[in-house]
């Protein structure tokens, strides 16, 4: 069992979540492979009945590396089955970090482009960044009262304890970040943060990424809302729920969690600040294949590019079931298999490439 296939497990114990074996409310079971886990199967079963929004969203600090295209690809996916979903990119948390607004602005609109390429289609759901959405700056305005993180963070899931020593792939991830502090490695700039910031711009933001969430329930529009990220954001539906709890606000919340991308050479997890664990869309083609080609394939659990294949792609559940096979027999299937993935990471770069400089 890998490091990363056994903290599923720990995490889907501790909170009570279900595993994604099979379909689930609209969402066939040809996408189970997207999921790990579920915290209340029941809110997509019940999505013909209550007027239900998948809401998901993207960080934007800097070109997309293959987890964001993964939430792409997922965001167009759930549309398919014909639920609505809500895809913010989060223009406004790097501007509060410092990032310069013109930067931010021509990043987000790239980010908007790029999601449209991908297939996101916005009749079927919202295609916004936050910094158009004055609606919601409203509601937040409105429900900042009721913020109170200090209460809210104090225990993990419905009323365990938030002490519980970390997983091995937590302490893992812990690790490589703090070795890899000061070198990103190619292909990851991010948005520079060289304008000003303050304690109150980190509040603002916090406010605004909860109502991010809670807005569409707070104005009536739907009934539910699915939170849908990778399973290390579950704090979000822990922290919306108890915003919504706080205040003058009615409707469910749950959430729907993907994989996450175990990262090159060993490394825990694809991420920006562990030099050469991943794959951004800004890399040039030798280096996009030459990564890609260096997973041996074996254990699929452990491939960084079996489990891309599984999240930032829209491979098909037959194929993924002949690339898992492929996988663990390694040699020349493996190696078309790789290759073939490699052109579509490839064609990706050259089309956010395209979406400007």
């Amino acid at each position: 069992m890998t490091k990363l296939h056994a903290h599923y497990g720990t995490v889907r114990g501790r909170n009570g979540y279900e595993p994604v074996d099979g379909a689930v409310g609209p969402i066939p079971a040809a996408e189970r492979r997207r999921f790990v886990a579920v915290d209340d199967r029941g809110v997509l079963t019940r999505s013909g009945e209550r007027r239900t929004l998948v809401a998901t969203g993207v960080g934007m600090t800097g070109p997309p590396p293959l987890g964001t295209v993964g939430q792409f690809s997922t965001a167009v996916a759930l549309q398919e089955t014909g639920l609505d979903v809500q895809l913010v990119i989060a223009d406004l948390e790097p501007y509060h970090g410092g990032a310069p607004l013109d930067r931010v602005r021509s990043l987000a609109e790239r980010y908007r482009a790029f999601a449209l390429d991908l297939g996101f289609d916005p009749e079927r759901g919202r295609l916004r960044t936050q910094s158009e959405a004055t609606d919601v700056m409203r509601t937040a305005q409105l429900l900042a009262p009721y913020y109170d993180p200090d209460t809210w963070e104090s225990d993990d899931g419905e009323g365990a304890t938030d002490e519980r020593p970390p997983t091995e792939w937590e302490r893992a991830v812990r690790e490589a970040y703090e070795a890899g502090e000061g070198d990103r490695g190619p292909g990851t700039a991010a948005v520079a943060h060289s304008g000003p910031t303050s304690e109150a711009a980190d509040i603002h933001s916090a406010v605004l990424h909860g109502v991010d969430f809670l807005h569409p329930l707070y104005a009536g529009d739907y009934e539910q809302v699915v939170l849908q990220f990778g399973i290390d954001e579950r704090h979000l539906t822990r922290m919306a729920r108890r915003f919504r709890d706080a205040a003058p606000v009615e409707g469910g919340v749950a959430g729907l969690y993907t994989r996450m991308l175990p990262g090159f050479d060993g490394a825990p997890k694809m991420a920006k600040s562990i030099p050469g664990s991943g794959v951004s869309l800004a890399m040039d083609e030798a280096t996009i294949r030459e990564r890609i080609a260096g997973d041996p394939g074996g254990d699929p659990a452990r491939s960084p590019v079996f489990q891309a294949m599984c999240l930032a792609s829209r491979y098909g559940a037959e194929r993924l079931d002949r690339l898992e096979s492929a996988c663990e027999a390694g040699a020349e299937d493996w190696e078309r298999a790789r290759a073939e993935y490699a052109d579509f990471v490839v064609d990706l770069a050259e089309r956010w490439r395209a979406t400007g400089d």
